[in-house]
């Protein structure tokens, strides 16, 4: 070959090379291209959708697994636990204390007449599967809610008289009165915000904007969430199991099956404490151990004098210091953790000597047996509070029954005492309804609630529902014995988990192993 053809052959080869070299370029910067810019236009990461968290699975176990995952329709505190704040978020939002903060709304605020609220919606939020979540989403939502008469909107959403959003980031709820528990409901399952475009089976799927997605659910057995891909979340998988019973359950965190255990009675965590493996962690709960009284007008228990001679017989020193399950002792309808809780234990007194005096009033044969029904899980407490009743003379006699036994005495009003847990502000609220399950009936009460409910600021209805509280505990509605504590027993590799509410709350997104 000539020395001009070597030359002519090395420059073709160098310009193929050249080329070669080009596209190769070009090709890798497409791939980033396409790797940065398809998660963006889609909102999920390529490389799965667990892609946002920091990797691993965390098993939890509960006792009660739900059935369904139709949030919109089952009345289920048991579902509300699982994917409130996990799947799907909530306008507002309450933090550990029980006070409401932002949600989906970074902020809200009251007009003066407390007739009109104003919400900002966060920028930027989305849904799981990468649809737009925006003020339209909320009004959809809340309407559906009402159109449709899921489960407690008839009466919690009863105020409202219209939902606008003038942009995509401002929703406005106009009231026909003020309602100063509806920022409480729109932390809750009615203020769920729902992508009216998802197009699923509720009872089997979900379509949310919370850190977890359903990856799998086996009903009453097993719920496996999955991060989002862009999820705050720092576990990828977490795996909610169902065991038969407490013991069952600890038993699992003892033997290392599951790395958070929630155990339906706190007292069942106790086993656990001395295991260097497991940390027992406590909180307080919503909800409150009560003895409510039959106000019927029937009943013994429809004359305040009687009312307050049981409550002064009642030791709940006593009753409570042996209790795994005691937060907090009460001496009134609100708890701990609502809105203006104070102290009223001393408000009717424990005093044995008054409580006879007062009932010697009524004759023994007025009075006679007084049927004390209760579920199983409180029949020892039960059988405290009558042998206490019968040391000062009083007959009791104590019926612990299923649930359904329990509904079947309360439908029929078959009974003068009912030893039960009541729910937070709902179960307050129940003493100003004449048809709740006391059937206490005071004017007074109904007035200063539905007035605590018309506030229209915050220290206005606290000062209003601590009036209340006191009237419906002074004429002695029923008798609050005391707040329940709540328990989990975690692994000691595991972070990021709370006991507070966790009967009702279990956020999932901080939580990690170590």
């Amino acid at each position: 070959m000539s020395q001009k053809s070597q030359s002519q052959h090395r420059e073709s080869t160098a310009n193929q090379l050249s080329r070669w070299l080009i596209f190769l370029g070009i090709s890798a910067v497409l791939a980033v291209v396409v790797l940065v810019a398809v998660p963006r236009i889609t909102h999920h990461s390529l490389f799965g959708d667990e892609a946002g968290a920091s990797g691993g699975t965390v098993t939890v176990g509960i006792t009660d697994t739900p059935d369904t995952l139709d949030i919109r329709t089952a009345n289920s505190a048991s579902l509300d636990r699982v994917l409130i704040g996990n799947v799907y978020q909530t306008l507002l939002d309450r933090d550990n204390d029980n006070k409401i903060t932002a949600g989906l709304a970074s902020a809200w605020k009251t007009s003066s007449d407390g007739l009109t609220l104003t919400f900002t919606m966060r920028d930027g939020l989305r849904f799981a599967n990468g649809h737009t979540l925006d003020a339209s989403s909320v009004v959809w939502s809340l309407q559906q809610a009402v159109s449709n008469k899921w489960p407690g909107a008839d009466t919690k959403l009863a105020s409202l008289a219209s939902v606008s959003n003038p942009d995509a980031g401002t929703v406005v709820i106009t009231l026909k009165q003020p309602d100063a528990t509806l920022p409480r409901t729109l932390a809750g399952r009615l203020g769920i915000v729902y992508d009216r475009a998802a197009g699923i089976d509720y009872k089997t799927q979900a379509a949310g904007s919370g850190p977890y997605r359903i990856k799998d659910f086996t009903p009453n057995k097993r719920i496996t969430l999955a991060a989002t891909g862009e999820a705050a979340a720092k576990t990828s998988t977490v795996v909610i199991s169902n065991y038969s019973d407490d013991a069952a359950l600890v038993k699992a965190a003892k033997a290392g099956d599951v790395d958070l255990a929630i155990p339906a009675d706190p007292a069942s965590a106790k086993s656990a404490d001395n295991d260097q493996n497991l940390r027992v962690a406590t909180g307080t709960s919503e909800r409150k151990v009560t003895l409510l009284y039959n106000n019927d007008a029937d009943s013994i228990l429809s004359d305040v004098q009687a009312r307050t001679a049981l409550r002064m017989m009642l030791d709940k020193t006593a009753l409570t210091q042996n209790r795994s399950d005691v937060a907090q002792v009460l001496g009134g309808p609100i708890g701990p953790l609502e809105p203006g809780y104070e102290d009223l234990t001393g408000l009717i007194a424990h005093n044995a000597d008054r409580g006879r005096q007062l009932m010697s009033y009524f004759s023994a044969s007025y009075i006679g047996t007084l049927k004390l029904v209760t579920s199983e899980a409180y029949e020892p407490l039960a059988q405290q509070i009558a042998s206490q009743l019968q040391e000062q003379g009083i007959s009791v006699e104590v019926s612990a029954l299923s649930d359904a036994g329990i509904q079947d005495c309360i439908s029929k009003r078959n009974f003068q005492l009912l030893l039960t847990t009541i729910d937070g502000i709902d179960g307050t609220a129940d003493f100003a309804d004449p048809n709740g399950v006391s059937r206490y009936t005071n004017a007074d009460a109904q007035t200063q609630y539905t007035q605590a409910v018309r506030s229209t600021t915050q220290e206005s209805y606290e000062n209003g529902m601590k009036t209340y509280a006191r009237t419906v505990s002074s004429t002695a509605a029923s008798d609050w014995l005391y707040a329940r504590k709540t328990a989990v027993v975690a692994s000691t590799q595991l972070a990021g988990y709370s006991a507070q509410m966790a009967d009702e709350r279990l956020p999932l997104a901080n939580i990690a192993k170590q």
